[in-house]
């Protein structure tokens, strides 16, 4: 395997910067799971997608189905892949056992990402790319090439599993209905009752509630939304491999290339899921929304891509890259951001404290998203004036290293 030419003391800022980026996304995404039943709740499958009413709210919900969801935890994930790479060879060059390292730095992941996911917020991502990172460890010494053809193929097969469970999700809850086994009444209480657990319960209430209504689930989903996750990996190790993001000036063609196919192929399929998600096309509400799932498995990576090298491009100008600096503290402190905004939205939704859960419209959800970031933005900045690293990294560096 071919080292790695960046310098062990360089930061690529590029990257610190599309992290941070990534972190805010990610919140803005995040917001709807932290102030509804968005795990349980299966009323979107049966009649489709609706637009709030307000128009901040018309347009937070849109702006959110279209450049949001599904679009940054992949650039997160991507990230992640890359990131690998680099601290993996960097370990190599350094004459360390980089497996038994990477596994140590995966295991302190998934510790974290099962507290995280049991005990604060079931939307946890940090177990999953933990079980996904094992996978990794498979393709780090394989050609560029072959790890392209497998994550296309991963991707595409990934894709068309999400597209056919989630449109048959849809039918399956009609079918439910019209058989007598369920009723619209019957999930409209069963998300009553649970708003009402979230928005009033105490610390231990909400704990057994999510517990069996969301944890299991998901704990039961991981292996397969790894699996979903690892192909996004891929990119991040086949883009490291190819020195695209040391050598960015070497590789402006390919940067090109990537945003322009990605621009107009994304588009496309965003446009697509978001016409099944607000019921545009002529098909039954509870084919709609299941469809537009699922086809946003394939639609938000390749938009990813999009935002990806449109910013690689763009920072390439100083101008830009001093405007956007900012961010990359909040990227070098991504760990840390990411769980404290957790712990700040659970604080605001749930009932020990502020107990805001189910009340709180799209368009505030996405101010209350701002608000948070900002105030991250401003102390992430402040914090690695005196630090050089968050106080979650630093712990993480200090297990992996010991």
């Amino acid at each position: 395997m071919k080292a790695t030419q960046i310098p062990g003391n360089e930061r690529i800022h590029t990257l610190d910067i599309i992290r941070g980026i990534a972190v805010f996304g990610i919140l803005i995404a995040n917001m709807y799971a932290f102030k509804s039943l968005a795990f349980t709740d299966v009323r979107p499958y049966i009649e489709g997608g609706t637009v709030p009413q307000g128009a901040l709210s018309q347009f937070a919900d849109v702006f959110n189905t279209i450049f949001v969801e599904g679009k940054f935890y992949p650039m997160f994930s991507l990230l992640f892949g890359l990131g690998f790479y680099i601290f993996y060879t960097r370990l190599l060059e350094k004459d360390i056992h980089a497996d038994r390292m990477f596994v140590r730095r995966l295991v302190f992941l998934l510790i974290i990402g099962l507290l995280h996911l049991v005990f604060l917020w079931s939307g946890d991502i940090l177990h999953t790319y933990a079980l996904a990172g094992f996978l990794l460890l498979l393709f780090v010494h394989r050609q560029p090439k072959t790890i392209m053809v497998w994550l296309v193929s991963l991707l595409g097969a990934a894709s068309m599993i999400m597209l056919f469970l989630t449109s048959v999700s849809g039918v399956g809850l009609q079918l439910k209905m019209e058989s007598g086994m369920g009723s619209f009444a019957g999930f409209e209480n069963s998300v009553e009752s649970g708003e009402a657990v979230m928005a009033n319960g105490t610390y231990g209430d909400i704990l057994q509630y999510r517990f069996f209504n969301e944890v299991i689930p998901v704990l039961m989903q991981s292996i397969f939304i790894a699996i979903a996750v690892l192909p996004l990996f891929l990119i991040g190790l086949y883009m490291g491999k190819r020195g695209m993001f040391h050598d960015v000036e070497g590789n402006v063609k390919k940067w090109k290339s990537l945003c322009i196919h990605s621009f107009w192929s994304g588009g496309l399929l965003t446009a697509l899921m978001t016409s099944l998600h607000y019921d545009v096309l002529p098909l039954p509400s509870f084919v709609t929304y299941g469809m537009a799932e699922g086809l946003n498995f394939a639609a938000g990576p390749l938009l990813m891509l999009f935002y990806v090298s449109g910013l690689v491009l763009i920072i390439r100008s100083k101008g830009w890259q001093r405007l956007l600096m900012p961010f990359a503290a909040v990227g070098r402190m991504a760990l840390t951001n990411y769980l404290m905004q957790t712990i700040i939205a659970i604080f605001i939704f749930y009932g020990f404290g502020l107990g805001l859960f189910g009340q709180i419209s799209s368009g505030v959800g996405l101010m209350v998203a701002v608000i948070i970031f900002t105030a991250q933005l401003i102390v992430s900045n402040l914090y690695l004036q005196t630090f050089k690293q968050g106080p979650m990294e630093a712990l993480w560096r200090k297990w992996t290293y010991g």
